[in-house]
């Protein structure tokens, strides 16, 4: 029996365009290159990276699908008109046949990108060492474990139960070898242990990432952001670990960020809060209202002028993807005076009649246009923050306030005398305010929660809402459920 999610591998990343990756090996049955060859040199191993990320970078993935559109649509952040294209997403109706194309799309494009980095891992697990410059042995294997873990983690965030909704239901199949046998299923538990394992190794091998020990490691920031980097294993771990529940490991790995972020030995961070100057600025083109030296990993998106100034503007009609006006003022707490929050303040801005989610607009000469982040440095925080609220809930309060006084918020710090449920929806509203757009983050906040509501959605949510539909395709093929 053959496993339908690896029928079409890398040709239909071809079909996608990305053939402007010359050296991109398309090792599908019906077209077979040596992989000897293309894997004789490191540029083999380059390109192979590369066209995974321009693979990521695309609208079947975190341009869209898995970014600002379909995953971000099931947060409820987003007024979505009855009339238009997110209607049954924003209804969590994923049986609906745009729905079911998307999902299959989501499932299909991620795995392909599994499949790829497996044949990097498969040849560079034989490769000598010496045949590549520098670190890049150790940081090209990090990379494709770290991205292999990464993608997987994502695929358990929208296809399997959270553990705290029941660990013992069936994970997503966690591939590592390039082949076309299926694959079995092993619990959500055990899923989650060999993601854990992969970024483990990931970390390991990234500990030569240039962004980690640079002499001067902002000198390498932007050259190592855009790529699946040492903190973006450490991150992802946090991630994965508070997913899992285990607090422990998770809080480790958050401070881990947040050490680095308060490190004085050096001026050169890899990733530091933005600087007001960067925000308040005089020219549009000048602001910098994605905070980009915060993020830890970001993609970048050659069409997002097409994009964002599509969907983040009037020019998209019933397809807009913005909260409206009193929605943002809900998310931000104007009524409590919080209207100065630079997410808010400079976050929207007016097109045609209505104000829309300006962050990652494309402006023409910007500074800061086409980057999408996938890690924030705060969701480090966040992390944290949560990790601690029980056992230290002053050090909780005060990580919230460091992100506070990050956006503008200096003069209106949280009490010290909050409880721990208290901090708890403080992290909830952060992380409405902080990933407004970005990949569904608030969204995966409620699952993990295993949340009996979710603001703005029509339905109480459920296994049914949380947990997305295997494509049928792969139910009937590769046996599959959840």
């Amino acid at each position: 029996m053959k496993l339908h999610i690896f029928k079409l591998l890398l040709t239909s990343l071809v079909a996608m365009g990305l053939t402007a990756c010359n050296d991109w090996l398309d090792v599908s049955p019906k077209s077979q290159i040596q992989e000897g060859d293309h894997f004789s040199s490191e540029g083999g191993y380059r390109d192979q990276l590369t066209g995974v990320y321009t693979a990521m970078s695309t609208q079947s993935m975190y341009a869209l699908n898995m970014g600002i559109g379909f995953t971000e649509v099931l947060s409820q952040t987003y007024d979505i008109d009855a009339n238009g294209d997110w209607r049954y997403p924003s209804e969590y109706a994923y049986t609906n046949s745009a729905c079911e194309s998307i999902i299959s799309t989501i499932w299909s494009q991620t795995y392909n990108c599994i499949a790829n980095l497996n044949l990097v891992l498969g040849n560079i697990a034989e490769a000598d060492p010496h045949m590549f410059a520098d670190n890049h042995y150790y940081t090209y294997r990090g990379e494709a474990l770290g991205l292999r873990a990464f993608l997987h983690l994502d695929l358990m965030r929208l296809f399997a139960c959270a553990p705290s909704m029941d660990g013992n239901a069936n994970g997503v199949p966690y591939v590592t070898e390039y082949s076309t046998d299926v694959v079995g299923q092993k619990s959500v538990n055990e899923t989650m242990q060999l993601i854990v394992d992969d970024l483990l190794e990931a970390r390991d091998y990234l500990q030569q990432d240039s962004l980690k020990i640079g002499y001067s490691p902002y000198q390498h920031r932007a050259d190592r952001i855009c790529y699946f980097n040492y903190y973006a294993a450490v991150a992802t771990l946090a991630r994965a670990y508070l997913w899992m529940g285990d607090k422990e490991n998770a809080l480790a790995c958050a401070n881990e960020i947040i050490e680095t972020v308060h490190n004085e030995e050096t001026n050169s961070y890899p990733f530091n809060w933005v600087d007001r100057t960067a925000v308040e600025t005089q020219y549009d083109y000048e602001c910098d209202r994605c905070f980009t030296t915060e993020h830890i990993f970001n993609l970048k998106i050659d069409d997002w002028e097409d994009i964002a100034n599509y969907y983040f503007k009037s020019a998209s009609g019933i397809n807009s993807l913005s909260p409206s006006e009193t929605k943002a003022q809900d998310i931000y707490e104007l009524s409590a005076s919080l209207g100065n929050d630079y997410r808010y303040l400079r976050g929207y801005e007016q097109d045609g009649d209505n104000r829309y989610l300006c962050k990652f607009w494309h402006y023409e000469n910007g500074r800061y246009n086409d980057v999408y982040p996938l890690i924030r440095m705060s969701e480090a925080f966040y992390i944290a923050a949560e990790c601690l609220k029980d056992t230290d809930p002053a050090q909780a309060i005060a990580l919230l306030n460091e992100v506070r006084e990050a956006r503008n918020l200096a003069s209106y710090p949280l009490p010290e005398t909050l409880t721990a449920d208290e901090i708890q929806n403080e992290i909830y509203k952060e992380y409405r305010k902080e990933f407004v757009g970005e990949g569904g983050q608030l969204f995966f906040y409620y699952k993990r929660l295993n949340a009996s509501s979710i603001p703005g959605a029509g339905v109480v949510p459920s296994k049914s809402v949380y947990v997305l539909p295997i494509p049928s395709t792969d139910q009937e093929f590769g046996g599959y459920t959840n």
